[in-house]
């Protein structure tokens, strides 16, 4: 039970630091989707697969290497 009270007011407490860090006076736009020209279709589609591709090579490689070196 005691537990459960702490919990309410931790959550309490979260939410009331985290509402006061909130701008008042920002001002918000409307968002918009991204326009898929060239550059965008790169830098948002390309890059990030290109870099998740040459992760998971790099870590074969390595894993590679380690198992080498324990034999």
């Amino acid at each position: 039970m005691i537990k459960k009270i702490t919990l309410a007011i931790n959550f309490v407490i979260l939410f009331l630091f985290s509402y006061s860090q909130a701008p008042d006076h920002v001002p918000y736009g409307d968002p918009e989707p991204v326009e898929f020209n060239l550059t965008n279709i790169i830098l948002l589609i390309v890059l990030p697969v290109l870099m998740i591709i040459f992760y998971i090579i790099f870590r074969i490689k390595r894993n590679r290497k380690k198992k080498e070196m324990k034999k």
